[in-house]
């Protein structure tokens, strides 16, 4: 998710101190501010390196597992290819620094309006950089600190607050659908006997860059973890739509099955509802009110019923 971004007022000379031990060329060459997800804020030196640095420390997190973890992926696609790290002079942990993936970054609005969504090519580029990541050998990603994410364990966990902090905030019906789909999915079996592998965790349409009418790059692998692999497919259930996500499925030879869409459709209302519990807990309002109204939305358009209908943005 791409958000506003707020850095302290003396933001630049710290960045710039921090350079300077890393890359001692670039004291006079250009910053901007780029974009900021949950975790991180991203600042574009020079036009060509993306320097992400933490906010919290799961950002910090995210920077250290992807340090290890991308020098060994291989993809069809460009990503992240970090320069270096250094100590984060934002915030905890550090932050890195690499050259500018190929590609514009798009809203779901104007992947749609430019007709991305119905050309096979990105297609089957999705689908070929899903099958890369989740051929990548989990105990080999294991070895490298991806963590093994508990889907069951974590999203049972959530529940008691989301009753409590996010079902008043709804409808009764809204709230009705939200726990009809959470205890649906945690109740079936099925949903949890799949094959453990590498994910992406955010396979995102702004995370997929894109020259043309081509993807170029993929970003933003912080949230990578050994889990269900269907969970890469959640995203883009939700913002470009079950359409895409069959022809996705189709071209990697894949079934798409009422139970994968019962799934999908569950994970695009527990996103935004995660999303809330975040937002309260760390005093963002903004993210709450963006978070809800991204929810409702979904809840209107069915996302979380058997067929998974709908398609909002995220």
């Amino acid at each position: 998710m791409i958000r506003s971004v707020s850095l302290p007022e003396d933001w630049e000379p710290r960045v710039r101190s921090a350079l300077g031990g890393v890359l001692p060329g670039s004291h006079d060459a250009p910053l901007r501010p780029l974009g900021a997800g949950l975790d991180n804020v991203t600042v574009l030196l020079d036009g060509s390196i993306v320097l992400r640095l933490p906010k919290n420390d799961d950002g910090a997190e995210s920077v250290e597992r992807e340090s290890r973890l991308l020098p060994e992926l291989v993809l069809d696609l460009a990503i992240p290819r970090f320069l270096f790290t250094a100590p984060n002079p934002l915030g905890p942990g550090s932050f890195c620094g690499y050259a500018l993936v190929p590609g514009e970054v798009l809203p779901p609005e104007r992947w749609r309006a430019r007709g991305l969504l119905d050309l096979p090519g990105p297609v089957e580029q999705v689908a070929g950089a899903l099958d890369a990541v989740h051929a990548f050998p989990a105990e080999k990603a294991g070895g490298l600190g991806t963590p093994v994410w508990d889907l069951r364990g974590d999203f049972a966990a959530d529940l008691s607050p989301v009753r409590e902090e996010v079902l008043p905030k709804l409808t009764p019906g809204e709230g009705r659908t939200l726990l009809d789909a959470w205890e649906g999915y945690l109740a079936d079996d099925a949903n949890f006997a799949y094959r453990p592998t590498l994910t992406h965790g955010d396979m995102s349409l702004d995370h997929l860059l894109v020259t043309g009418d081509m993807i170029t790059g993929l970003i933003d692998f912080g949230d990578a973890e050994i889990g269900d692999p269907d969970y890469d497919l959640s995203y883009l259930w939700a913002e470009a739509g079950p359409g895409f996500v069959r022809r996705v499925q189709a071209r990697r030879g894949l079934p798409f099955t009422g139970r994968l869409a019962r799934k999908l459709g569950f994970w695009s209302l527990a996103d935004p509802a995660r999303d809330v519990l975040f937002g309260l807990e760390n005093g963002e309002p903004g993210l709450v009110d963006d978070a809800l109204d991204t929810l409702r939305a979904r809840l209107t358009a069915g996302a979380g019923d058997e067929h998974g209908r709908g398609r909002t943005t995220r």
